[in-house]
């Protein structure tokens, strides 16, 4: 409870009357201070009485499902069942899954009436959020005091790891370029291109030649149906933040749009989820069942505290795949204390399988390395940075020599970076 202005005038009106009593001489102004005192506290009671039985309730509408990284709009309803309106101040408190919403909010509920009070929430964390109590005070009906009245939306909301936000369409020629079977060997053409010298003439497409006003040719790719296996570090180094979201977050959504880009080359998709062990393993499914099941393990999967153990990860990989295939690595490249690790984990796969080994190259240690020096510090912290900068570089040389091909690339670009050295390796028919 805390006291509203009329209370605090009360309060005045009463300790000066107290001391007119005792300065003056007349009997009757001694006990005067008891007036405002009395409906100071009288007040208090029918207020504290009424706001025991006050019928508040409070209601979070939203999807059920939230992707994370992406805002949701998101409505706190409240309802006011009494004949009188009310002042309700809040705190949008939210799960741990989600950004704070730090600033106090204020609403008045009309007598027998509702309001809504739209927010934008933000995801940063997989898995099922229950809501908390929201903590609030009500203005009393006599409006002497603030009481403190904790609502409960009764609500719950399942993050889960964010979609492609446009479907995948085939590259190529925006003139009529659609996937078709095409008589031959298991051919299928791959995308329309324009006529480059020494393409066969039997190559050229002439509908598309006339559209286009300019020579076309059909370019064909055999059916390829690969195994790929996602494997996400958990470990505690998985926490740093990169933007809004931990490197957890960014590799889960990386995963979940990487199945449906796979999906769409009719490849098989698994998942394994490791830190000092397995947390989630899906072997190599084909199609939307395949994506679904590797959403629903990473919507029940968090950040561990234990250092990652890529080579237990390795064995297990190995004991899960039956047939070569390419394994995506997502992991943290910089972090030296597992570099031996994963380099007994990538010779452990390749061969027979392909190891691509991503993860985050965050810009901020190289400007370190190449700020100008201000203070007497800054010295040492350009020579600290161009040591780790040296360190990891050398990690992803090594990496490469093994023969498995590396992505460092900044937070904004590592998906786009996974996803064209996918389609680069595809069509290579390295895998």
């Amino acid at each position: 409870m805390h006291l509203a202005q009329r209370a605090y005038v009360l309060v005045l009106l009463t300790a000066v009357l107290c001391v007119v009593g005792i300065w003056s001489d007349e009997p009757a102004l001694a006990y005067l201070w008891h007036i405002p005192a009395a409906l100071l506290l009288l007040g208090l009671a029918l207020e504290g009485w009424f706001i025991a039985r006050l019928p508040l309730e409070a209601q979070l509408s939203s999807a059920p499902r939230a992707f994370l990284g992406r805002p949701q709009p998101a409505t706190f309803q409240f309802a006011n069942a009494s004949p009188r309106p009310l002042a309700v101040h809040y705190t949008p408190a939210v799960p741990a899954g989600f950004e704070t919403l730090a600033r106090v909010r204020r609403v008045r509920i009309a007598a027998r009436g509702t309001v809504r009070d739209p927010v934008t929430l933000l995801p940063v964390r997989l898995g099922p959020q229950p809501w908390p109590t929201l903590p609030a005070r009500v203005l009393g009906p006599l409006r002497l005091a603030w009481w403190t009245r904790p609502l409960d939306p009764h609500s719950r909301i399942v993050v889960a790891p964010d979609a492609l936000r446009s479907p995948v369409r085939p590259r190529g020629l925006a003139g009529g370029a659609r996937p078709r079977r095409v008589g031959g060997a298991g051919a299928e053409l791959h995308q329309l291109r324009a006529y480059a010298p020494g393409d066969p003439l039997a190559r050229i497409d002439w509908k598309a030649t006339a559209r286009a006003g300019a020579l076309i040719t059909r370019e064909f790719s055999e059916d390829q149906h690969l195994d790929i296996l996602i494997g996400i570090d958990a470990g505690r180094f998985s926490r740093v933040r990169v933007g809004r979201l931990d490197r957890f977050g960014l590799y889960a959504n990386l995963a979940a749009r990487f199945a449906e880009v796979v999906t769409h080359h009719d490849d098989r998709i698994g998942l394994m989820v490791y830190a000092d062990r397995v947390l989630a393993s899906c072997a190599p499914t084909r199609g939307l069942s395949g994506v679904m099941r590797l959403r629903r393990a990473l919507e029940q999967l968090s950040v561990q505290a234990a250092e990652s153990d890529p080579t237990a990860a390795a064995v297990s990989i190995r004991a899960l795949l039956k047939h070569r295939a390419l394994i995506v690595l997502l992991t943290d490249l910089d972090d030296a204390s597992v570099a031996e690790q994963l380099k007994r984990a990538v010779r452990l796969l390749a061969p027979p399988h392909l190891v691509l080994v991503a993860g985050v190259h965050s810009g901020e240690i190289g400007a370190l390395a190449r700020a100008e020096a201000r203070e007497w510090q800054d010295p040492w912290i350009a020579l600290a940075a161009a040591e780790h900068e040296a360190r990891a570089a050398a990690q992803r040389l090594l990496l490469q020599r093994l023969g498995a091909p590396v992505v460092a690339a900044p937070a904004e670009q590592l998906e786009q970076a996974v996803f064209a050295r996918y389609e680069a390796l595809r069509r290579r028919r390295r895998v």
